[in-house]
């Protein structure tokens, strides 16, 4: 039986093994819009919906196979665990923490009073025990970024001076 994309790995022929922020889950083909996500099925119950708003890292752009700069993936957007598959977690970018590289997360610098986190998007991952790394292979890793500008923009919040919104 085929597993519904958005799915706990392995995955099926036709999708990537994607991981964000060390979490994991089986994306369909790469996005240019939420038009491509549209179409993708989700497992039953879930309550999370479809976009494209996950961006290959810029660690990673052009040196994993298949990858180049700007390539984006669809994920499932949710505000809670309840919204996501079972078995998954609401992965969230993190706000405020000043740690993260600010062109892969431009909400690293933002305060917390501007964005509390419970009100951050996020979306819905596995995690894969490192026994089952081997046998899945490589993942293509992948930032929040068009997520997180998305979010910035609804709260009128423009990106620190130097931060790319081209996407």
């Amino acid at each position: 039986v085929a597993a519904a994309p958005f799915s706990r790995p392995p995955c099926d022929a036709g999708e990537v093994f994607v991981a964000v922020s060390g979490r994991h889950f089986c994306a369909p083909a790469p996005c240019s819009d939420d038009a491509g996500c549209a179409a993708a099925s989700k497992q039953p119950g879930t309550l999370a919906t479809p976009a494209c708003v996950l961006q290959v890292s810029s660690r990673v752009a052009g040196t994993a196979p298949g990858t180049f700069a700007g390539q984006r993936y669809c994920g499932l957007v949710c505000t809670a665990d309840s919204y996501c598959p079972s078995g998954a977690k609401c992965t969230r970018p993190v706000v405020g923490s000043g740690k993260e590289d600010i062109n892969e997360n431009p909400m690293t610098h933002v305060s917390r009073y501007l964005i509390p986190p419970d009100d951050v998007k996020g979306v819905c991952t596995f995690k894969v025990k490192k026994k089952e790394m081997k046998s899945l292979g490589e993942s293509v890793e992948l930032n929040f970024k068009p997520l997180v500008l998305q979010t910035m923009k609804e709260r009128n919040i423009l990106p620190p001076p130097g931060v790319s919104t081209e996407l």
